[in-house]
């Protein structure tokens, strides 16, 4: 049963006070009643919940003013109509300016009050919609990662995200560039206004101008009616202009003007339209490579290079790999309605020893697919090999069924040495003594298996991302 909103009348005059109780409790609304400054505050400081409060500014004992300000800070999702006398007009414009939703003057006609009363309702409703959306969307796109480089890229985000700076965000495809883009958007000030995305690779070169800034009716052969671009879709919002190193150099020239001036111009008209757009570049390629080969604009690229973020590989992060996977686990175990499947130890092996080509986006597809195709409480590791290198199938044999003895059993080793060295933070004398090997003899088989060769390359990468980086923000 859906909750009658709670409405708080402050009110020195008891006959006025009485006489709007009368008329809100016969629109069925939950009415309270203060008669001075004291009492409101009572009320305020309490548990209760108020969706409304209609404040006289003149009371008693306290300025209405400074209990409008308490509330604007204390209670935030509390709507304020404010009363006024007929010689207090200037006071209530001056409290609608602060944050009260409306004001109204003495004397009041019920039709006028409740009307306002309805609409001030009505905006809450509306406002509790959208929070509720905004956090449903930062959760959807919520980042992963305990790594420290994804931990310096969430502090990148966390300054940059309520500026209006141009960021250009790169890294090989699947390695989450859309979702820093929304997390950049969803946590600035223009979080409730529209993300456009535009896949510049996916526009044909005769389209893309038309596609970024609109184009009139008759502009060219098929274009039967207007239509905005994505820069006036965009306007208040974020533009995100995803593959940008895919641009041609024409098309290059008309998005920095675009960027320059705040001003497009739609294809067949002659008035350029102002935009305010917050612009989020990404790219795959290496611009700068780019610029050198005269092939991308370099007032471009510095236009757009103002804050950078790079998002390195997933095999160059490994410590999120499965705080990634137990997440997309159980992302899509609520999604279907399934039970969220444990990773066993020798999946975990399996997830850690894999390279993902694919990067995060290969990982999410296979954890997808894992809660899709096997109804179990556990993953093992033939599971996760199965899905990595087999048809995806559930009827597909154990990959270990036609493997040789000495195969299968070095297929176990290098899992099970990965599964601890990673355990142990790949520290070889504390990895040897919990598994019960001499030092030198763990080297032997670390040598023989590849592993040293394979994560001593990896562990260099990190290293050489993590140490001393230079601060993005200069």
């Amino acid at each position: 049963m859906q909750r009658r909103p709670t409405i708080l009348i402050v009110e020195d005059n008891h006959n006025f006070r009485e006489l709007v109780k009368e008329y809100l409790l016969d629109e069925n609304y939950h009415v309270l009643s203060a008669e001075n400054g004291e009492q409101t505050r009572a009320i305020l400081q309490s548990d209760a919940a108020i969706d409304l409060l209609l404040l006289d500014l003149r009371l008693p004992d306290v300025d209405g003013m400074q209990i409008l300000d308490e509330v604007l800070i204390g209670r935030p999702n509390t709507a304020v109509i404010v009363i006024s006398a007929h010689g207090n007009i200037a006071t209530a414009v001056e409290a609608v300016k602060k944050g009260a939703y409306d004001f109204l003057q003495k004397p009041i006609s019920p039709e006028r009050l409740l009307l306002t009363v309805q609409r001030a309702l009505d905006f809450l409703d509306t406002k509790r919609e959208k929070e509720t959306l905004l956090e449903d969307m930062k959760n959807k796109y919520r980042l992963i990662g305990v790594s420290p480089v994804m931990k310096r890229i969430l502090s990148i985000i966390d300054r940059v995200a309520r500026t209006k700076t141009t960021v250009l965000i790169t890294g090989e495809s699947g390695t989450g560039k859309e979702l820093v883009a929304r997390a950049i958007h969803l946590n600035s000030d223009r979080a409730a206004l529209q993300f456009v995305e535009v896949n510049c690779a996916a526009i044909p070169e005769n389209l893309i101008e038309s596609e970024l800034f609109g184009h009139m009716r008759g502009a060219f052969t098929g274009a039967l009616r207007s239509r905005r671009g994505k820069f006036q879709l965009a306007n208040g919002g974020t533009l995100f202009l995803d593959e940008i190193g895919d641009l041609s150099l024409p098309a290059q020239a008309k998005v920095l003007r675009a960027i320059e001036n705040g001003e497009v111009t739609p294809v067949g008209g002659d008035k350029t339209e102002n935009v305010d757009v917050r612009l989020i570049a990404a790219t795959n390629k290496n611009l700068q490579a780019l610029v050198e080969q005269g092939e991308f604009r370099p007032d471009l690229f510095h236009r757009i290079n103002v804050i950078s973020i790079h998002i390195p590989p997933l095999r160059e992060r490994p410590e999120d790999i499965l705080p990634l996977a137990d997440y997309f686990l159980e992302h899509f175990a609520n999604q279907y309605n399934r039970v969220k499947p444990r990773l066993a130890e020798d999946a975990k092996s399996v997830l850690l020893s894999h390279d993902w080509p694919g990067n995060v986006r290969e990982l999410r597809n296979v954890m997808e697919k894992a809660v899709v195709l096997f109804d179990r409480t556990d993953l093992h590791g033939h599971d996760i090999y199965q899905l990595l290198h087999g048809d995806g199938l559930i009827s597909k044999p154990d990959p270990t069924e036609f493997l040789k003895y000495h195969e299968a059993k070095e297929k176990f080793e290098r899992i099970f040495l990965l599964m601890h060295l990673r355990r142990h933070n790949w520290n070889i004398t504390q990895t040897a003594k919990a598994i019960g090997l001499e030092r030198s003899y763990l080297y032997k088989l670390m040598e023989k298996l590849g592993i040293r060769r394979e994560n001593e390359g990896r562990a260099k990468n990190i290293r050489s991302n993590h140490s001393a980086p230079s601060d993005p923000m200069t």
